[in-house]
């Protein structure tokens, strides 16, 4: 039996923040691309321009507020300002605007509002660090909301826009959206900030290729689940001619075996050492993928799943520790370098994903996907040759 952290009030505030947040910011980007061509009637490669522009500027943003975090800016004002453009965001979506104001209006709104799970997730680890926590347990919490939210959020957004349509729905995103800027009010304390560094503390002027080589298999495992989440509905139905349910089961069910692998991923962890528990899923991975691509029946795609929950569910538990633990005196930067590898990465897969189905199939995404997932298991046989804390 794995025993949760026992939290004091202000841990379980953060939590709760973390999974409001991630269900206000699920209730709107999975349907983004819907809204663009059935909403605001745009062809669908409108959709890039869009994606183009809000990926690089999140990336941007959780690298700057990453820095600030870390040069002891509280964090109550840079997640207010997040909090502040999702509702801003949320409404516009509510207005039906022009594409064109989506994209130079809107796009920079989701950008900073995008840096509010980075930003939480640093709250965390110092909260952590500064009430002897366990950092890897209290993430892996944090990220077990994060995965509950995602599995409510899009499925509830595409029921109410099928029911009532996109203005009513964005309307109640940015109502939810005004509860979680109350939430920030009243639950995030003013003071709180990264204690002040000592130059024992400054971090050293090279190049960290342990930590680099430590983004870049976050990012393969990302890419590898993007394209293959992407090109799911498209290979199961039309190349694999199941029945038009079986996307939204598997994705259930991988979601369901996610979070319950998330926080025993901790305890091999701990066991075992953080880099073996992501060779073990990145094996894993490479595994799932392969038969996923061979599937033929709903009952083995349901199976398949369950794999493709645990592969994903070991790296969603413990990769953002595993990254901070290069770098522990400066969590900002560590939480915007793993949660920018996972932006990357979505970024890659969504673009190669499309140029791989035209010039082969959907099944050969599948394919490419557990080829990324055994790149991830080379650069963490790479990782270890650099010598630093790999545990």
């Amino acid at each position: 039996m794995i025993a949760l952290p026992v939290l004091p009030k202000q841990g379980l505030h953060i939590v709760f923040l973390l999974v409001l947040g991630s269900t206000c910011t699920a209730s709107l980007v999975p349907a983004m691309g819907y809204f663009i061509v059935e909403g605001l009637q745009q062809p669908p490669w409108k959709i890039g321009l869009y994606t183009g522009l809000v990926t690089p500027l999140t990336m941007l943003v959780n690298r700057r507020f990453g820095r600030l975090l870390d040069g002891s800016v509280p964090v109550r004002k840079l997640l207010g300002l997040s909090v502040g453009c999702y509702v801003l965001f949320a409404g516009l979506l509510a207005s039906g605007p022009r594409f064109e104001v989506l994209v130079l209006a809107g796009a920079p709104m989701m950008a900073i509002a995008n840096g509010a799970t980075a930003t939480t997730f640093t709250f965390g680890r110092l909260y952590a660090n500064a009430h002897d926590i366990n950092a890897g347990r209290f993430n892996a919490l944090l990220r077990m909301g994060v995965s509950l939210a995602w599995m409510i959020g899009p499925a509830l957004t595409f029921i109410l826009i099928a029911e009532i349509g996109f203005q009513k729905t964005y309307f109640l995103s940015a109502a939810l959206g005004l509860v979680w800027l109350a939430s920030w009010y009243f639950l995030v304390p003013g003071g709180f900030t990264a204690p002040p560094k000592t130059q024992k503390d400054e971090p050293a002027k090279r190049m960290d290729w342990a930590l680099l080589l430590a983004a870049l298999c976050c990012t393969m495992f990302a890419l590898a689940n993007v394209l293959f989440t992407t090109a799911a509905p498209l290979f199961f139905i039309k190349e694999a001619g199941l029945p038009g349910f079986t996307p939204g089961m598997a994705l259930s069910i991988k979601c369901f075996v996610e979070i319950l692998v998330i926080f025993a991923a901790v305890r091999l962890a701990e066991r075992f050492g953080a880099r073996q528990v992501l060779l073990v899923a990145a094996l894993l991975g490479v595994f799932a993928f392969g038969l996923m691509a061979q599937v033929t029946t709903v009952a083995e795609a349901a199976a398949y799943a369950a794999l493709e929950g645990l592969y994903y569910g070991l790296f969603a538990g413990i990769a953002i520790t595993y990254v901070q633990s290069f770098i522990p005196e400066e969590p900002g930067k560590a939480t915007a370098i793993y949660m920018n590898s996972l932006f990357l990465g979505g970024m890659i897969g969504g673009v190669s994903m499309g140029f791989i189905a035209d010039v082969f199939d959907f099944q050969m995404v599948v394919y490419a996907a557990g080829g990324v997932g055994a790149l991830a298991f080379v650069v963490l046989i790479l990782t270890k040759r650099t010598g630093r804390r790999v545990s």
